[in-house]
């Protein structure tokens, strides 16, 4: 498998695509096979805003509050996750869902990677906390109680219920074919664009300026765009890269119920310090990296052999 194959599969208009797993030629379905990532976009914005609409939607018109998390869940799994399975499928068949269930269930991998996706951000963002209003000013039970019912279970809920099924279509599905057809730190400045607009109705619940709110999250989301494409393209394991999120978001607002960083400061921007050092280690790993991201020798081959989601996936 070569770069210029993946370049004529993934969204490539005027390219001929072969037959799907069923042999389906019809004319939509050779759309969505020669249009993947457009296809899934036409699915995405539609469901997910609607969904994730709905709460402001009827606040305003009917002064009726209903929880914002409740709706982010379907919108995630009916707006992301199932049109990345649904195109999947009917691109590669039952092997293209098998190669992201392994992917989704790769839980091998070294201690540091797992040191890396849950200590990082939670020791970094506290760090900077410390900088600016020093150390909380907490008993031992008050402190415990903040890392298990604001990091821990904050984040095992984030993940179970949003974030990992997140990262299955950002990462799994639209990083990688972005990254295979565009290269590495293209596919992560456009997913991070997507990712911004994900967030558009959540901008809009909170009374949020959206001319000021939107470039400055697109602008954090490419570090932490490319410290989740390290980590995949590294280990294959969207387990890691769903986790990371989770303990990102558990650090910080923590999404059900206050995260971490709240339970330590009274202060109502203490979880922006999550944003930022999700950001700071995201450069971190560039830095380190030298801005390959996980691509270090042959980068032909890794982009093929590696990002590709035909691949075969390594562990460590």
């Amino acid at each position: 498998m070569t770069p210029e194959w993946l370049a004529h599969r993934y969204d490539a208009p005027g390219t001929q695509v072969t037959e799907g797993p069923r042999g389906d030629r019809s004319r939509v379905a050779v759309w969505i096979r020669t249009h993947q990532l457009t296809a899934f976009l036409v699915w995405f914005f539609p469901v997910a805003w609607g969904i994730a609409s709905i709460p402001l939607v009827a606040q305003r018109t009917l002064a009726l509050d209903l929880p914002l998390e409740a709706f982010l869940i379907p919108a995630t799994l009916l707006g992301l996750l199932l049109p990345a399975l649904a195109i999947t499928w009917l691109v590669d068949g039952q092997a293209g869902i098998d190669r992201l269930r392994r992917q989704v269930l790769r839980l091998r991998a070294s201690i540091g990677w797992y040191a890396l996706v849950l200590l990082a951000v939670p020791l970094t963002a506290v760090a900077l906390a410390t900088i600016v209003y020093g150390p909380p000013n907490l008993t031992s039970s008050q402190w415990l109680s903040a890392i298990m019912s604001g990091l821990i279970v904050q984040s095992a809920i984030g993940f179970v219920t949003i974030n990992l099924w997140e990262e299955t279509a950002w990462m799994g599905f639209v990083q990688v074919r972005l990254q295979a057809r565009r290269g590495i730190w293209l596919g992560a400045v456009l997913t991070a664009g997507l990712f911004t607009l994900q967030h558009m109705p959540l901008f809009v619940d909170n009374g949020l300026a959206i001319v000021i709110i939107l470039p400055l999250f697109f602008i954090l989301a490419i570090p932490f765009r490319a410290l989740l494409a390290w980590i995949f393209n590294r280990t294959s394991s969207l387990f890691l890269v769903g986790l990371l999120h989770a303990v990102s978001d558990g650090t910080g607002s923590g999404g059900f119920a206050p995260g971490f960083l709240p339970r330590l400061y009274d202060s109502g921007d203490i979880s922006l310090f999550a944003n930022l050092a999700t950001v700071l280690v995201g450069l971190a790993v560039i830095v380190a990296t030298r801005g390959r991201l996980g691509a270090q020798a042959h980068p032909a081959r890794r982009v093929a052999d590696v990002i590709s989601p035909s691949a075969v996936d390594p562990v460590s």
